[in-house]
């Protein structure tokens, strides 16, 4: 049996998810296919590509670490503007705000 008592009835407040604007979706997905080029793409074509000479295989190297660093670097930036954009979504959404006492 439950104890449907009316002092401890829980309210809960649902609020709806915030939608994301199109341009933010197609900045998401440019920043995806640019992190997938970055951190796996290259590297791993550079992996794939036997070195000729030792020169060859520094320059290799060096682009991987370079790609490697980009990669990190658009990571970053999508981290920063998704936060961003998150809070202005929510600092402007409808029904969020609190009521002022005029």
């Amino acid at each position: 049996m439950e104890n449907h008592s009316p002092g401890k009835h829980q309210k809960t407040v649902k609020y709806r998810p915030l939608r994301l604007s199109r341009g933010m979706k197609i900045f998401d997905w440019w920043m995806a296919g640019l992190s997938a080029l970055f951190l796996l793409a290259i590297p791993i074509a550079i992996g794939i590509i036997p070195p000729i000479d030792g020169q060859t295989d520094s320059l290799l190297f060096n682009i991987g670490v370079g790609s490697m660093l980009a990669g990190v670097l658009v990571l970053s930036l999508w981290a920063y503007q998704g936060i961003d954009d998150w809070l202005e979504r929510r600092r402007n959404a409808p029904g969020r705000h609190p009521k002022r006492h005029q």
